[in-house]
């Protein structure tokens, strides 16, 4: 009989002879399941082994607790719910038919009675089961030392790529020149300078940079790279580097600078493009000439007016366009005037009721803290800023720097 040869495969009846599976062939009873029948749920206890004589089923395994994806069909002649047998613990997946199918069912209660009254099957059946526990546990501890294995390859990963995150953040500090951004460490004459650099991740996509270009003048550029990240930290990079060798020759000319970066941008990093604004600082005639490429315009305050001025001149964000032209507009500048340039990064990082810090709110307060002439602007704005997040994590990386003018 095929349930005979079937039952000398499984495990724990290994060793017996055909005799003596013969004497659990009339415990099997003969159970008929129609077309999509759960025969075991995943979970359940369950107190028997079952033998396909005719038809198949499919083994479910669930995942994220409501969907069951198919990892195994079976078809006649082969048998699962073996361990049943040994334990009551609950099963670790669902078998269901797939057609019609017949099968041979074993219960632990009628097995058990037959091994108390026959020592020989006993001696053996336990045997089986010792041999089978250890067999699954050395697999398991196999399968653990294997995964931690892994664990430890992926965690030196990890920590591999933690330090050239570290490394590339030291690099983008390269890039960002904080030290004449700040003007305890680099003083110009007539200007008080300072900035806020604060990336979401470890590195990111904004671009800021005071460079001299002359004497008494100065070059002020801030960009903001299309998302943030290791891909926008290297397009900063390239960024920077275009921008170190444009500004040589086109420093006085924000319009012709943008231009250049433009093309650079559409050529070289066509995935990508940035937004920018770029500053010409002659502090001799006191006069700013500005050019801006998609970039938010600065917040500019006018002190004779006590109120910010609005400023406004044409130009597409680089990388959009081939060949696309900018305006830049001249400026004059006085005793007490103050201009903030920003990333959106802080007009769009959202509060704890899922609203926008807004480039209305930044405004309000630069000019109340300009009014009032407020000696740290800047960390005044990122304390209003965290009173009104609440968050710990920021939503992109912000970028602030503010000048003001003491003639």
């Amino acid at each position: 009989m095929k349930a005979v040869t079937v039952l000398s495969k499984v495990p724990v009846f290994k060793g017996l002879s055909r005799s003596r599976l013969g004497k659990i062939l009339p415990l099997l009873e003969e159970e008929v399941y129609p077309e999509d029948t759960y025969i075991i749920k995943e979970g359940t206890v369950g107190d028997s082994m079952y033998i396909i004589t005719e038809g198949s089923v499919r083994v479910l395994k669930s995942v994220n607790f409501s969907q069951e994806i198919i990892i195994n069909h079976m078809y006649g002649d082969t048998y699962f719910g073996e361990l049943a047998l040994i334990d009551n613990l609950p099963r670790s997946a669902s078998i269901v038919t797939n057609e019609k199918t017949i099968i041979l069912r074993l219960r632990k209660k009628q097995l058990d009675h037959l091994l108390k009254h026959d020592p020989d099957i006993a001696r053996i059946f336990y045997r089986n089961c010792l041999m089978d526990t250890f067999s699954r546990y050395r697999k398991i501890t196999t399968d653990f030392t294997t995964s931690k294995h892994d664990l430890i390859e992926k965690s030196l990963t990890l920590a591999e790529i933690s330090r050239d995150l570290s490394s590339a953040k030291k690099l983008q500090d390269f890039f960002i020149n904080s030290k004449t951004l700040n003007h305890r460490e680099y003083p110009i004459d007539g200007v008080k300078q300072s900035f806020v650099y604060n990336p979401c991740q470890e590195i990111g996509g904004d671009f800021l940079n005071l460079v001299e270009v002359g004497h008494h003048k100065f070059g002020i550029v801030i960009a903001d790279v299309m998302g943030h990240g290791i891909t926008a930290a290297l397009a900063t990079g390239v960024f920077k580097s275009a921008f170190s060798i444009m500004i040589k020759d086109a420093a006085e000319n924000p319009a012709l600078l943008l231009a250049s970066l433009n093309n650079h941008f559409f050529k070289d990093i066509s995935s990508l493009f940035a937004s920018c604004i770029y500053c010409f600082l002659d502090m001799k005639k006191k006069e700013m000439a500005v050019a801006r490429a998609g970039h938010y315009f600065p917040v500019f305050y006018r002190n004779n007016e006590k109120e910010l001025v609005r400023m406004d001149m044409a130009g597409t964000a680089l990388g959009i366009k081939k060949h696309a032209n900018y305006e830049q507009v001249i400026y004059p500048l006085q005793k007490g005037d103050k201009i903030l340039f920003f990333t959106d990064g802080i007009i769009e990082q959202k509060g704890i009721h899922g609203e926008m810090y807004s480039e209305e709110r930044l405004k309000n307060k630069f000019l109340m803290l300009a009014q009032k002439n407020n000696e740290n602007i800047l960390s005044r704005i990122e304390k209003d800023l965290d009173r009104f997040s609440n968050l710990d994590k920021k939503d992109d990386d912000i970028t602030l720097f503010l000048m003001e003018f003491d003639f």
